[in-house]
């Protein structure tokens, strides 16, 4: 168990991951809010051969990251769409997170149109056909298996922590400019993203936010959202036919501003019936 930690610790140490440069580069950035566009690649999505629940699970942990994400794509696994996908929500987006189109296959291309997307090239990273061989066991150089390690040549990797044993996961994010390439598989990819969502795209900035559960339709308050949504520009606000036991919609009440989602949500309960507010929750 040591060895083996101590080849993962070695390894990260002296590849190209050199985490500070990435480190330095977010924290450089302008105090906006963050904002991130998701790219889930995989022919098998589009044909609903397998149901993306990747999507979900990046969202859910960017937004409690205090990070926009302001579109989620999924497309085909074509080196010329990735690339192009992925050019185009590098320069829009803060962080640009992909899943899919890793492994040993004929169709797994993502890091082929990352590479293209950047005007790189594809090279075998030492520290990871060092994991395929050590880790995996897979000891011939002309396996399938070592496509895994064929990445651009100017990505850097990152790996997460095992929570239960404090060792490196045995396969990293890879890292090109603003793109964080994950795989598509959701075992591997809640683990990878799990272990390491805080410490990439954490902005200290979270979003205030309120949750109202009204028992009556929405139209029974639609004008008063319509009204205290013009009043408040900057507070986003949603509403969520339900059909729970005990309410009947759920609204969403959210800011970059505690006191400022405080006034709009007490301004919204003071336009509608007092009674049809079930309960509140932060």
């Amino acid at each position: 168990m040591e060895m083996v930690k101590m080849f993962y610790l070695k390894n990260i140490r002296n590849s190209a991951n050199s985490p500070m440069r990435w480190m330095r580069r977010w924290k450089s950035s302008s105090g906006k809010r963050k904002t991130a566009g998701v790219i889930v690649i995989g022919n098998e999505i589009l044909k609903a051969q397998v149901k993306d629940t990747n999507s979900h699970f990046i969202c859910k942990h960017l937004y409690r990251c205090g990070v926009n994400v302001q579109k989620i794509s999924v497309i085909s696994d074509d080196i010329d769409e990735i690339a192009q996908e992925i050019k185009e929500f590098s320069e829009k987006y803060t962080h640009v997170i992909t899943s899919g189109g890793i492994g040993p296959t004929h169709d797994d291309v993502t890091y082929e149109g990352l590479a293209k997307a950047f005007d790189d090239t594809i090279c075998r990273h030492p520290t990871l056909a060092g994991v395929i061989k050590n880790y995996f066991g897979v000891k011939d150089p002309n396996s399938p298996a070592y496509k895994l390690a064929e990445i651009p040549t100017k990505a850097i990797l990152k790996f997460g922590i095992n929570k239960d044993t404090s060792l490196p996961l045995h396969f990293p994010c890879v890292i090109l400019e603003n793109v964080y390439v994950f795989p598509g598989s959701p075992i591997f990819l809640e683990k990878g993203f799990g272990s390491l969502y805080k410490v990439l795209f954490d902005t200290g900035n979270h979003f205030a936010h309120q949750e109202l559960y009204i028992d009556a339709t929405e139209s029974k308050f639609a004008d008063a959202l319509t009204t205290v949504s013009k009043e408040y520009p900057g507070v986003v606000f949603g509403s969520y036919p339900e059909g729970s036991e005990d309410y009947q919609a759920r609204i969403t009440i959210e800011s970059d501003s505690e006191e400022e989602t405080k006034r709009a949500t007490e301004r919204f309960c003071s336009l509608i019936s007092p009674h049809i507010v079930v309960r509140r929750k932060k």
